[in-house]
């Protein structure tokens, strides 16, 4: 880990845009795919990109774009987001974009409701708390009804936390297909291609095309853009949950004293968080950050985020 500044960090939108979104590198998303869907959709032999952008029925829908969509050659859609920072509706999240990705799929007249198989992959930046006590890094959701039975297989989730995949690790001791991406996406802009075997080789050679060496002036320029969002954005939430620990705990012990101590800290806790999604909102704001970004880590509608800004 030599080269801490000389590759292009996956964890930012151009990154992994870049090199699991684009037709030049989509080597690597079939590579990435084939690691954890097999027992799912079965191998992929290949993908065809398409369109991110998912427009609702009417102006009122909220527009919808994916990091990352695709189809297998038996017209499985995936569906694959980068998260880097927890949103309160996260799941609700999830399930909308998917939700519209079908409703989208469908035509006119289809009484049938032939929709293809879709199956959205999320790798989130923060802990899951489903997987904060076990070593699982990835949760597989589907619908089963009260017997456990399988209800549906049209439409499932794929969480993967890439919290569990510190830097201190060695690649060299991992094992597991699906360890090994999740190191590289976590870690690749502080590793060197000395760090990766050399049978490795889909791995060292995204290690060698993400040099920062290769990109144009022009795309220089844009990916550090990213990198700066990004960083605003680990910032800020960083700042928000502190904030509303401070806030709450100092209200807790207030209200607590009128209240009871348990009713009035647990308000108190409240009123504080919502505080520090205001001041979070706001810090992001002076940022820079767009209003649509800063909505969907807040949780909260544009037009609250504008109110916000307003309100200032």
């Amino acid at each position: 880990m030599k080269n801490k500044e000389l590759n292009i960090n996956l964890l930012t939108d151009f990154g992994f845009k870049r090199f699991f979104g684009t037709e030049q590198y989509k080597n690597n998303l079939i590579h990435f795919l084939n690691a954890f869907l097999p027992s799912y959709i079965g191998q992929v032999d290949d993908i065809t990109y398409l369109q991110t952008e998912q427009l609702g029925q009417n102006d009122q829908n909220k527009r919808l774009v994916f990091d990352v969509l695709c189809a297998s050659p038996k017209n499985d859609h995936i569906i694959i987001e980068m998260q880097k920072a927890s949103q309160e509706f996260l799941k609700n999240r999830i399930i909308a974009y998917s939700s519209r990705h079908i409703s989208n799929s469908l035509d006119v007249g289809d009484r049938r409701y032939n929709f293809p198989t879709v199956l959205t992959i999320v790798l989130v930046d923060f802990e899951v708390p489903e997987l904060r006590n076990s070593d699982r890094f990835v949760q597989h959701v589907i619908f089963k009804d009260d017997n456990n039975e399988i209800f549906s297989d049209k439409m499932s989730f794929l969480l993967i936390d890439l919290t569990k995949f510190a830097v201190q690790r060695s690649f060299a001791q991992l094992t597991d297909e699906r360890q090994k991406w999740c190191y590289i996406i976590k870690n690749i802009c502080q590793l060197d291609e000395d760090d990766i075997p050399l049978e490795e080789t889909v791995f060292r050679e995204l290690c060698e095309n993400c040099k920062l060496s290769k990109l144009t002036a022009m795309e220089k320029q844009e990916y550090e853009k990213s990198v700066l969002e990004y960083e605003d954005v680990k910032d800020a939430m960083e700042y928000h949950h502190r904030l509303g620990k401070e806030e709450g705990r100092e209200e807790g012990r207030a209200e607590g004293k009128e209240e009871g101590f348990n009713e009035g800290f647990d308000k108190g806790l409240e009123n504080g968080i919502e505080k520090g999604k205001r001041e979070m909102v706001l810090n992001m704001l002076e940022k820079g950050i767009p209003i649509a970004t800063i909505a969907e880590i807040a949780g909260m509608t544009e037009e609250e985020v504008k109110m916000c800004q307003e309100k200032s």
